[in-house]
């Protein structure tokens, strides 16, 4: 019998990822069925090789949990969900396009007056959400789930995927229909701009993805349309984030929001933590999570680090890795905790912080040289490149 995955949201702390193929894939969702869907990749943890059976209580994707209405639709988006097929276009290795359809869920199911539904994703999009390496896409729980629109939660993340590269992309209007699964919706481009472009530009104003756009006509008929990025409003998010490059790349490797990481930032500058608590609670909740006992990994790192929950054992830590010499004519030594990362770990975080936009650093040669500064030196241990800070 297979364990079902039970969870907690920690609102503020969630970030999930996609493939950007996902991103771009061709599908369409109601507001229900999309917040199910979200529901399902913040119980995706980093490291995960399968995906699990998750009971999802019916408040996390309905406001109203005691009317009749809102149950009749938390069915309808559980039928609709079963049968969802995502579309993707890529190109295989010998460069020739080649278009997958696969179903999106395994197993979708609701039982009347249960309160939760069971549901787990298809291994089919296993390559899309999970063991991600490159080319994916980061956002925030509290984001998506603050949209009310399908189309503003697509091209929320249709913006999130550029904003790390670029400032603006053109997209055909087709393809855009294409997207969002509405070939058939909008034929008058005047009806689309009105209830999608509008209605997602409104909404996304109060995000980090605040954008304008331009349409772009070929002759009297309107083809492409050019999304424009406000970029102080990205900038906005981390321009007062202040934290060594080495805690910032292992924070945002393990899943905490630039929002978390500023309030993390203003506790250091404030001298109430210092960053060797910072790596103690990463490495211990890290250890813990290998364990099983740590469900969300990146919403335990942020509490034990803001509210200090690991203070005790910190110092307890400290004073046991001080060598204390016999009383002789010589003063007492104390050892240094040397700070040991492994540089392909590294690697990942500095492309994920460079996917998100949280970094100036152009190469990870760059990032590599700052660390150096810091006092790091590069040696390899059986087998294994690591860089070690005495």
């Amino acid at each position: 019998m297979k364990s079902v995955k039970k969870f907690s949201f920690v609102e503020s702390d969630i970030t999930v990822a996609q493939h950007n193929e996902l991103v771009k894939a061709r599908f369409n969702m109601s507001l229900m069925e999309t917040r199910l869907f979200v529901a399902l990749l913040a119980r995706i943890n980093k490291g995960d090789t399968e995906f699990a059976l998750c009971r999802i209580p019916i408040s996390e994707v309905c406001a109203n949990v005691d009317g009749g209405k809102s149950y009749q639709e938390v069915k309808e988006a559980v039928v609709k969900l079963s049968s969802k097929v995502i579309t993707i276009e890529t190109m295989d290795s010998n460069g020739k396009r080649e278009i997958i359809s696969d179903p999106l869920m395994a197993t979708c199911r609701y039982k009347d007056g249960s309160g939760f539904i069971v549901a787990q994703l298809n291994h089919f999009v296993k390559p899309y959400l999970l063991q991600l390496k490159g080319n994916f896409t980061v956002a925030e729980i509290k984001v998506l789930l603050q949209l009310r629109s399908y189309y503003s939660y697509r091209i929320y993340w249709l913006l999130k995927a550029t904003a790390y590269n670029a400032s603006n992309f053109t997209i055909e209007v087709q393809e855009l229909r294409s997207i969002l699964g509405i070939e058939n919706q909008y034929p008058n481009f005047y009806d689309f701009k009105k209830w999608v472009l509008l209605v997602s530009q409104k909404e996304l104003a109060s995000t980090d993805m605040s954008f304008s756009f331009k349409e772009i006509k070929d002759g009297r008929s309107v083809k492409l349309v050019e999304f424009i990025i406000d970029r102080q409003m990205v900038l906005r998010l981390d321009e007062d984030i202040i934290l060594p490059v080495v805690i910032q790349s292992k924070l945002s490797e393990n899943g905490i929001s630039l929002n978390s990481m500023q309030e993390i930032s203003d506790l250091l500058r404030a001298g109430t933590i210092d960053d060797e608590y910072i790596m103690f609670v990463i490495n211990e909740l890290t250890k813990k999570k290998d364990r099983g006992s740590i469900k969300s990994l990146s919403g335990a790192i942020y509490v034990a680090i803001v509210k200090q929950q690991l203070l005790k054992e910190y110092l307890e830590y400290k004073n046991s890795k001080v060598y204390k010499q016999p009383v002789t004519k010589a003063s007492p030594i104390q050892h240094r905790i040397a700070t040991v990362l492994k540089l392909e770990e590294q690697r990942e975080g500095f492309d994920l912080m460079k996917k998100r936009g949280m970094t100036d650093l152009n190469t990870f040669d760059d990032f590599l040289n700052s660390l150096f500064v810091e006092g790091f030196r590069l040696e390899k241990q059986n087998g294994i490149d690591i860089l070690i800070k005495d």
